[in-house]
């Protein structure tokens, strides 16, 4: 109803949010596998705490629900600015690129939000940052799981066909050194949006330009062909276990995902 820079929310919840990052395809889907349920149980401290301490909104009434978004001065003039070699190098190699954007908290439902760093070329033959709707994850508190509710994969990652442009302005409102103070902070981070060379050693893949898309901007409908032809093609294999003769594995790829057959 309101805004305010003043959130009443527990610190556990505040650092499981990584508003300001630049999160590359390996930090993003480690936060979906590995941190989206530690948010359960921050949240839910979140919420004892509005109720044990009486937290009320401007008008008395009391407080049911948060919404937090990034800052867009930060991400945009701050933190993205910093990483520019590195994000344009992982999205024209086929890499995916997101952010935070907004976290939702009330007294039935988590909601997790990302937006996909994309680049468009201008009139300079340059790349600019534009972006785009990616992932949405949502947690119901009756249904006790995780569902993703909104997914859009765009293709290509350069030039999509639709896309939002970054604000051009700056509004640090005089905040700049605490800007830079946490800037400084999300760098020392380990997470970054470096991919290390031996992480692929042991994948042979297919390069990403045959991936085929067969729908472009669509939400998931829980199928996978929604978003690209898959490619067959062999994995190196791990030794095999004693009495098994399985000596490769076939795997179905997309971009983002592979389906295995163990």
């Amino acid at each position: 109803m309101y805004w305010s820079e003043q959130h009443f929310i527990t610190q556990g919840l505040i650092e499981l949010l990584p508003f300001g990052e630049i999160l590359s395809n390996i930090h993003f889907y480690s936060y979906v596998d590995y941190s989206l349920d530690k948010l359960i149980s921050k949240a839910n401290q979140t919420l004892l705490y509005w109720r044990l301490s009486g937290i009320a909104q401007y008008d008395g009434t009391p407080v049911t629900q948060l919404s937090l978004f990034y800052n867009e001065t930060f991400l945009w003039h701050y933190s993205a600015p910093s990483y520019q070699e590195e994000i344009c190098s992982q999205i024209q190699s086929g890499h995916r690129v997101r952010f935070l954007s907004q976290f939702l908290l009330s007294q039935t439902e988590i909601e997790v939000e990302f937006n996909e760093i994309q680049l468009q070329t201008n009139f300079n033959d340059d790349f600019q940052f534009v972006y785009t709707n990616s992932n949405t994850y949502q947690y119901k508190f009756a249904n006790l799981r995780w569902q993703p509710i909104h997914t859009i994969l765009l293709f290509p990652l350069i030039n999509p066909p639709t896309f939002s442009l970054p604000i051009m302005v700056p509004n640090a409102l005089g905040r700049e050194t605490e800007y830079q103070a946490y800037l400084t902070q999300v760098q020392g981070l380990p997470n970054n949006i470096h991919i290390q060379d031996h992480y692929w050693d042991s994948v042979n893949s297919t390069p990403a330009n045959t991936l085929r898309p067969t729908c472009v901007n669509t939400p998931s409908t829980g199928s996978d062909t929604d978003y690209w032809t898959p490619t067959n093609f062999q994995f190196a294999s791990p030794t095999p276990e004693s009495g098994s003769t399985n000596l490769a594995h076939l795997c179905t790829c997309g971009t983002d995902i592979c389906y295995c057959d163990t």
